[in-house]
């Protein structure tokens, strides 16, 4: 078991690497060690020989289905806005033809700046969109910058409507 413990440090730093943020991380570390502590126990985890190996294939493991649950959730949170905006825009056509625009052009925007403007728009704080994305506070605050300003370039381009010119 001391053994076990040496190795929690390099999984958490692994599963950190990974892309998961650092408190998720520790938990991935002592799920993986506690389901082969458990295995054995039970009996459904074989002999290892290389329980090394082992336990860092189990935190990859982990680590990635934590990273396609975020994304599936971020995913999940812009069609649950896209539904809200639309029955709030329904009986204005106006306000209906500007939602599309928007959407579209939200559409047209890379995934990760994306995610953090439609966190961002839901009132998620600055930390909350990096854990959600699994990027660091100064990232997401890039991410939500630069993607507010695509999406504001989208819908407005530079001598369109609203210029100043």
């Amino acid at each position: 078991m001391t053994l076990r413990k040496l190795y929690y440090a390099d999984l958490a730093g692994y599963a950190v690497k990974l892309g998961c943020p650092v408190s998720e991380a520790r938990t991935i570390a002592e799920d993986a060690v506690t389901e082969l502590v458990l295995g054995e126990h039970r009996g459904t985890v074989g002999p290892i020989e290389k329980e090394r190996a082992w336990l860092f294939a189990t935190v990859r493991n982990m680590a990635l289905a934590a990273r396609r649950k975020a994304r599936w959730n971020a995913d999940a949170d812009a069609h649950l806005i896209a539904d809200r905006t639309r029955q709030r825009t329904w009986a204005s056509p106006e306000a209906h033809l500007e939602t599309v625009e928007t959407l579209r052009a939200l559409r047209s925007l890379p995934g990760g700046h994306r995610d953090a403007v439609v966190l961002a728009a839901e009132g998620f704080s600055l930390r909350e969109i990096a854990d959600a994305l699994g990027i660091s506070v100064p990232a997401a605050k890039k991410r939500v910058s630069r993607g507010r300003r695509a999406l504001r370039d989208l819908l407005d381009p530079p001598g369109g409507r609203h210029s100043d010119d």
